[in-house]
């Protein structure tokens, strides 16, 4: 599950990718001589590469270190969209672009006096159509714009909606099995599930310290102290920052029994130590207290 940040990392980035891609517009002759109201020099448009571009990676570094490599990327590319469509609508309606100088007026005598009234209906014609052309265009643009806002205000509710990641969560059980330090939670604050079989069974994620990772080979988890080496429990799956395991609550378990977690080193050593049912999670301990006969 991916990780929620606080909210002033969002804005960090957007304003980081927003900054980045000004930056990049203002080292283009297009874009900068509209943004400057005249043509960047060579200089300056090395200088605002130099500064954009870091800004993006840096935007990317952040997104990555806080969502980790998987959720890390499509994020930053959403905040790039959300960034690029802003800077499209400040390029479009740039207001200190440079406009067309005004026509000067000429003086007409009273022999041409039909002829320019003619030609003024005309163009008064003519501007009316304009006007109502402009109108028109105005409201497709306004679609346009809302469909286009529409765009980041979803993607903004589909991050707010994210819940928090179980590891990081305020209920994390915090322990220790021989030097190696962990914190353990189950995924779902939530009675057990129900499999297909009729077994009840909870999702238990776990993570060991950094250092304590690499010397570790592998995990299991079971309720009630393994009786053998070879019935140690259901051995947790996937990498050091996302290990999971399916833990099955036997029919004859107790809320007064303990989950046992055992921890095999690369070099063969073996430790174990029990966490309390309702400690890891409390609903279970309270379904196994409700299913006693």
């Amino acid at each position: 599950m991916m990780p929620q940040l606080p909210a002033w990392v969002d804005i960090t980035v957007f304003i980081l990718s927003l900054s980045g891609f000004v930056l990049l517009a203002l080292a283009s002759e297009r874009e900068g001589k509209l943004l400057l109201c005249r043509m960047p020099t060579m200089r300056e448009k090395r200088f605002f590469r130099l500064l954009g571009w870091p800004l993006l990676a840096l935007a990317l570094v952040i997104c990555v270190e806080g969502w980790r490599g998987n959720f890390g990327t499509v994020i930053w590319f959403g905040w790039l969209t959300m960034a690029a469509t802003v800077l499209v609508f400040i390029i479009s309606y740039w207001p200190w672009r440079k406009k067309p100088p005004a026509h000067k007026k000429h003086s007409f005598t009273p022999k041409v006096a039909e002829v320019t009234a003619e030609k003024e209906d005309r163009a008064e014609t003519v501007i009316t159509r304009t006007r109502q052309a402009s109108l028109q265009q105005w409201g497709w643009r306004g679609i346009l714009i809302l469909g286009l806002a529409a765009i980041p205000a979803w993607f903004g509710w589909a991050l707010f909606q994210v819940p928090v990641q179980p590891l990081l969560r305020a209920d994390v059980v915090h322990g220790q099995a021989g030097p190696w330090t962990f914190v353990l939670v189950e995924e779902e604050q939530a009675p057990p599930e129900i499999t297909l079989s009729g077994t009840p069974v909870k999702h238990i994620h776990l993570r060991f310290c950094e250092q304590c990772d690499a010397q570790i080979r592998t995990a299991y988890l079971k309720v009630r102290q393994p009786r053998s080496q070879n019935a140690l429990g259901l051995r947790f799956m996937g990498d050091h920052w996302s290990r999971e395991a399916v833990l099955t609550i036997p029919p004859a378990a107790t809320p007064q029994d303990q989950i046992w977690l055992t921890a095999v080193g690369k070099n063969g050593e073996m430790y174990q130590t029990a966490l309390d049912m309702a400690q890891v999670s409390p609903d279970t301990a309270q379904f196994i207290q409700e299913r006693k006969p």
